[in-house]
This record gives structure tokens, C-alpha cells and sequence, in this order.
């Protein structure tokens, strides 16, 4: 990698990386929590929802929000199954694709997990590639919308936009309170816009946003930040080449 761009790619992440990021990204709602359990369960449902039109999809996650902390915040909505005194119809549209019965789908899977482990976090062993760990999320909620199936070619944008939360620490924006996966393991979750910024910077050659993509401009992060390449996230969300 050039050095000139690696050293757009450190100011940018540098720029991107902050407490103004938070306002206006679905990481906002678990910021509203201070134990574990919630930041988790909120982050995975606000993952979840992360797709299409942001100031839509913020709005519904306020509402969505705003149920589970009546019922004692989102730990407690999943493990004693507030989810299933919704007043909406199964049938009832919930944002786009998704409906209010796989809103509860998800949650139901959320409760059987959480009645055999104390976290998602469990999923994942210790110094084995990380996408085993995602391939056992992702069976877990085998049937979910919205959920790639196991084994997927898909980039997996959000579930690993979910990594980057639990695991990255020292970070303003990200979490880090999982302790079975380094941010080493990482890979930077890419979407559409992520995608087009990384060719147009010449740091992939594939021609789609699929899993060995992520995997590709993950190695060109991975010159910047070896321990750290997720970082290159917020470096190519802020860059200005588009």
C-alpha cells in the first residue's frame, strides 16, 4: 500500500473515530446502557435492523428501545419474554422486509440461547478463525430474516459490525467486552458504501461485497493496523472519495 494512503486512511479513522460518530449510527442505542448483558442484546437487535434507510430504521430501533426499557431494559425483555406481549399483528410490517413476528423470532432465539449461555460471546473458542464463531451465531438463528445462512458468501456486514462493537476496546465508540475474540481476528464489515470507497482506493479488485471482499480489504488494513484491522472501518467510512 502506498504511503501517501496509508496515511489518508490513519487521519480519517483518527477524524471518524470519536464521540460524534455515535449520534446518528445504530451503535447509539447500545450507548444507553452501562451493563453488559443490555449493551449486548442491544447491539445484536440494533445490528439487526441496520439496513436501508437510516433516519427510518434509527426511528423504529427508538421505538423498539423504548418497549424493551419499559419492561426493565433489553436483557430482561429477551430473557423473560416481554417480546411476547407485542400488540402488533405477526403480519404487521415492522420496517421493510421485516415484520413484527420476526421481531419476536428473533428474540425467541435470543431467549434459547441465553437459557444455555451467559453470552453470544460463548459461541466463539478461543484462538480459532472467527468466522467458525459466525457460522455458529448464524445457525443459531437459522430461519431469522435478515440472518445469513450458515456458511454464506455473504459479507455478513451487520453481524460483523456487531464483532466490531463487542470486541474493539480503547475505543469511543466501540465496545469491547468480549474477551474470546482479538481485534486481530476482526474483519471490517463492508456494505455498499464501504465496498465502492475500497476500489475506488484500490484496495480490492473483487466485484462484489461479499465475504472474500471483507477478507481482501481486511489484509490491506491489516499493513496499517495488524492488531487492529477492523480500525479500517471507520478510516473508509470517513474517507472522501466518492
Amino acid at each position: 500500500m502506498r504511503d501517501d494512503l496509508k496515511q489518508m486512511l490513519v487521519s480519517s479513522a483518527r477524524r471518524c473515530e470519536s464521540d460524534s460518530f455515535i449520534d446518528g449510527d445504530p451503535v447509539q442505542f447500545p450507548h444507553r446502557y452501562d451493563n453488559a448483558k443490555d449493551i449486548e442484546v442491544s447491539g445484536f437487535i440494533s445490528a439487526w435492523m441496520a439496513y436501508g434507510s437510516r433516519k427510518v430504521f434509527l426511528r423504529i430501533l427508538d421505538n423498539l428501545h423504548s418497549i424493551m426499557d419499559e419492561a426493565g431494559g433489553p436483557c430482561l425483555y429477551v430473557r423473560e419474554g416481554g417480546w411476547q406481549n407485542l400488540p402488533a399483528s405477526g403480519d404487521d410490517i415492522l420496517y421493510r422486509f421485516y415484520k413484527w413476528s420476526d421481531f419476536r423470532m428473533l428474540c425467541h432465539r435470543l431467549n434459547d440461547i441465553y437459557r444455555r449461555f451467559e453470552s453470544l460471546e460463548d459461541l466463539f473458542i478461543p484462538d480459532r478463525p472467527i468466522e467458525e464463531g459466525v457460522y455458529r451465531l448464524c445457525a443459531e438463528f437459522n430461519g431469522v430474516k435478515g440472518i445469513p445462512l450458515p456458511g454464506s458468501t455473504s459479507a455478513n456486514k451487520r453481524l460483523y459490525m456487531f464483532l466490531r462493537w463487542m470486541v474493539r476496546k480503547g475505543s469511543p465508540v466501540d465496545f469491547g467486552i468480549w474477551n474470546r475474540v482479538t481485534p486481530a481476528q476482526l474483519l471490517v464489515p463492508v456494505d455498499t458504501h464501504v465496498y465502492f470507497t475500497a476500489k475506488a482506493l484500490g484496495l480490492t479488485v473483487r466485484k462484489s461485497a461479499d465475504l472474500r471482499t471483507s477478507r481482501e480489504i481486511t489484509a490491506q488494513m491489516a499493513e496499517i493496523w495488524p492488531d487492529d484491522p477492523a480500525l479500517g472501518d471507520f478510516a473508509l467510512y470517513g474517507s472522501q472519495v466518492m
